[in-house]
């Protein structure tokens, strides 16, 4: 035994972490809470959500159609954030992870990239929402509004690979890896808003997408917990030679 070797189980008992965990589990009943709500709206067809989804559009459709620019623009963002371009940079990012021992960080993406898309078409798949009027433009699925997957993987993905570069960048003191992480975080939901600008969502599709996506990722990283703080606390204290400086 090593001398450094009590701190790890010091550190995962740090009030911390047991602050972070508690708003993790907070977070994640806030966010089931949203995703229920919206998913029995709908599932039971109430017009509760009518006078929102349709004022937020017709305003978003009131100014994006006009100027034809925007519409351009985010069909572009959607192409290029589509969920199997942005899931295979994320695979390679697991493996890189994992090669330089980051286990359980890559295990976090695996398991919220995998997790994710299997939430996000099981229930597209059992709501069958139809998309906006215009939607036909860019979009074939016509029946698979509810939720948005562009919403959910821009936090299940993004957010999730942001918050692993932004610890990455700090543990290892490289500030521009942290930055990159939080553009990551910033770009994450702004994802979501572009596809109402698109018009290929209503506005609570895009809600129950972030709420969703961050269910996902928050039981993802509650189930690993331990081996997170673990495994960053264990590079605090005895970084490997190998890892990237």
């Amino acid at each position: 035994m090593t001398g450094s070797a009590p701190a790890v189980p010091d550190a995962l008992r740090s009030p911390a972490s047991r602050t972070a965990q508690r708003r993790a589990v907070v977070g994640l009943v806030i966010a089931l809470s949203v995703a229920g709500f919206l998913t029995v709206a709908v599932a039971t067809g109430s017009h509760m959500l009518d006078g929102f989804d349709t004022a937020i559009t017709d305003f978003t459709r009131g100014w994006a159609d006009p100027l034809g620019w925007p519409v351009d623009v985010t069909l572009v963002i959607g192409r290029v954030t589509a969920p199997f371009w942005s899931g295979l940079v994320v695979a390679v990012l697991v493996i890189v992870l994992f090669g330089y021992r980051y286990r359980a960080a890559a295990a976090l993406l695996a398991m919220s990239g995998i997790a994710g898309g299997i939430v996000s078409a099981t229930v597209k798949q059992m709501m069958a929402r139809t998309r906006p009027p215009g939607a036909e433009q860019f979009q074939q699925d016509l029946d698979k509004s509810f939720p948005s997957g562009h919403a959910m993987e821009g936090i299940y993905l993004y957010v999730a690979t942001g918050l692993v570069l932004i610890q990455l960048g700090r543990t290892h003191e490289r500030r521009w890896i942290e930055v990159v992480g939080w553009i990551l975080v910033i770009i994450g939901p702004c994802i979501g808003l572009t596809r109402v600008v698109l018009g290929v969502h209503w506005p609570s599709d895009v809600i129950a997408g972030w709420a969703f996506g961050s269910a996902v990722l928050l039981t993802s990283a509650l189930i690993l917990w331990w081996p997170l703080a673990r495994g960053w606390t264990a590079r605090d204290v005895a970084p490997n030679p190998t890892a990237p400086t």
